[in-house]
Protein backbone atom coordinates (compact mmCIF):
# COMPACT_ATOMS: atom_id res chain seq x y z
CA UNK A 1 0.00 0.00 0.00
CA UNK A 2 3.13 2.67 0.61
CA UNK A 3 4.31 2.07 -2.74
CA UNK A 4 0.94 2.34 -4.45
CA UNK A 5 0.12 5.29 -2.50
CA UNK A 6 3.60 7.14 -3.03
CA UNK A 7 3.89 6.15 -6.72
CA UNK A 8 0.40 6.74 -7.98
CA UNK A 9 -2.29 8.10 -5.31
CA UNK A 10 0.60 11.50 -3.95
CA UNK A 11 1.36 12.49 -7.69
CA UNK A 12 -2.46 12.46 -9.18
CA UNK A 13 -2.07 9.32 -11.27
CA UNK A 14 -4.85 7.50 -9.03
CA UNK A 15 -4.69 3.99 -7.25
CA UNK A 16 -3.33 1.82 -10.44
CA UNK A 17 -5.24 -1.15 -10.10
CA UNK A 18 -7.83 0.96 -10.04
CA UNK A 19 -6.99 3.86 -13.00
CA UNK A 20 -4.65 1.53 -14.84
CA UNK A 21 -2.04 4.13 -15.02
CA UNK A 22 1.55 4.24 -13.44
CA UNK A 23 3.02 6.70 -11.67
CA UNK A 24 6.10 7.28 -10.56
CA UNK A 25 7.90 8.42 -6.76
CA UNK A 26 11.88 10.51 -5.98
CA UNK A 27 12.35 11.00 -2.53
CA UNK A 28 15.66 12.91 -1.25
CA UNK A 29 16.27 12.28 2.19
CA UNK A 30 19.07 14.00 4.70
CA UNK A 31 20.10 10.87 6.30
CA UNK A 32 21.85 13.27 9.60
CA UNK A 33 18.33 14.34 9.93
CA UNK A 34 17.02 10.51 11.37
CA UNK A 35 20.50 9.01 12.50
CA UNK A 36 23.88 9.63 12.06
CA UNK A 37 25.30 9.08 8.85
CA UNK A 38 28.01 6.63 9.41
CA UNK A 39 25.93 4.36 10.97
CA UNK A 40 23.46 4.51 8.13
CA UNK A 41 26.32 3.37 6.32
CA UNK A 42 27.65 0.45 8.39
CA UNK A 43 23.75 -0.63 8.70
CA UNK A 44 23.38 -0.48 5.62
CA UNK A 45 26.15 -2.78 4.77
CA UNK A 46 25.47 -4.74 7.18
CA UNK A 47 21.43 -5.36 5.75
CA UNK A 48 22.95 -5.94 2.27
CA UNK A 49 25.66 -8.13 3.26
CA UNK A 50 22.75 -10.38 5.19
CA UNK A 51 20.48 -10.22 2.14
CA UNK A 52 23.68 -11.41 -0.44
CA UNK A 53 24.15 -13.90 2.50
CA UNK A 54 20.58 -15.07 2.50
CA UNK A 55 20.46 -18.78 1.06
CA UNK A 56 18.58 -18.08 -2.15
CA UNK A 57 15.00 -19.34 -3.09
CA UNK A 58 15.11 -22.93 -5.30
CA UNK A 59 16.43 -22.82 -8.39
CA UNK A 60 18.33 -19.58 -8.14
CA UNK A 61 21.76 -18.90 -7.28
CA UNK A 62 22.16 -16.07 -5.12
CA UNK A 63 19.60 -13.52 -3.68
CA UNK A 64 20.16 -10.24 -5.77
CA UNK A 65 19.08 -6.61 -4.52
CA UNK A 66 18.76 -3.20 -6.42
CA UNK A 67 22.31 -2.06 -7.55
CA UNK A 68 23.93 -5.34 -6.89
CA UNK A 69 24.93 -6.44 -10.32
CA UNK A 70 25.37 -2.96 -11.46
CA UNK A 71 27.82 -1.85 -8.55
CA UNK A 72 29.42 -5.40 -9.72
CA UNK A 73 29.37 -5.03 -13.76
CA UNK A 74 31.07 -1.26 -12.39
CA UNK A 75 33.84 -2.73 -10.71
CA UNK A 76 34.42 -5.34 -13.63
CA UNK A 77 34.89 -2.55 -15.96
CA UNK A 78 37.21 -0.38 -13.63
CA UNK A 79 39.43 -3.74 -13.52
CA UNK A 80 39.12 -4.71 -17.01
CA UNK A 81 37.48 -1.74 -19.49
CA UNK A 82 34.51 -1.23 -20.93
CA UNK A 83 33.67 -3.69 -23.33
CA UNK A 84 32.67 -2.22 -26.67
CA UNK A 85 31.16 -3.56 -30.08
CA UNK A 86 33.22 -4.14 -32.75
CA UNK A 87 31.60 -1.24 -34.70
CA UNK A 88 31.44 1.12 -31.96
CA UNK A 89 35.61 0.73 -31.64
CA UNK A 90 36.12 1.09 -35.38
CA UNK A 91 33.88 3.91 -35.60
CA UNK A 92 35.96 5.51 -32.58
CA UNK A 93 39.26 5.04 -34.53
CA UNK A 94 37.76 6.27 -37.73
CA UNK A 95 36.49 9.47 -36.17
CA UNK A 96 39.52 10.23 -34.55
CA UNK A 97 41.64 9.53 -37.57
CA UNK A 98 39.24 12.10 -39.88
CA UNK A 99 40.14 14.70 -36.95
CA UNK A 100 43.51 13.86 -36.71
CA UNK A 101 43.46 12.55 -32.95
CA UNK A 102 46.01 9.82 -31.83
CA UNK A 103 42.98 7.35 -31.08
CA UNK A 104 43.47 3.89 -31.71
CA UNK A 105 41.51 1.09 -29.51
CA UNK A 106 42.36 -2.15 -29.92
Amino acid sequence: MVVEILCNVLNGAGAGFISKQGGHFLGAYKIEAFTDTDKFKDDMNAFLEGLANTPPAPGYDRVLYPGLTEGEETEKWKRDGIPYHREVVDWINSIGAELDLPINLP
